[in-house]
């Protein structure tokens, strides 16, 4: 299985669309000098995730989560490879 930080930003995106049911909703993606960012929510509330041309993928929270939270949406992503 393939690792979080390993995947490209059109696999994070594919996934995201598929996980809608699940409440991830991707509201705008942005491009900034060194990475990708998608903005999105999950099931309500803001996250960010980061796709980086030298670090990879990353989940960066705006409001409070959990570090099991961070882990349940990087492998529900994953799942929906």
């Amino acid at each position: 299985m393939k690792e979080f930080h390993a995947l490209a930003i059109e696999e994070v995106e594919g996934s995201i669309d598929r996980l809608k049911a699940e409440g991830l909703l991707l509201e705008e993606m942005v491009s900034i000098a060194e990475a990708d960012v998608l903005r999105c929510r999950f099931l309500g509330r803001r996250i960010n995730i980061k796709i980086d041309l030298a670090y990879g993928a990353e989940i960066d929270p705006v409001d409070s989560f959990s570090s099991q939270e961070i882990d349940e949406i990087s492998n529900l992503i994953l799942a929906k490879l």
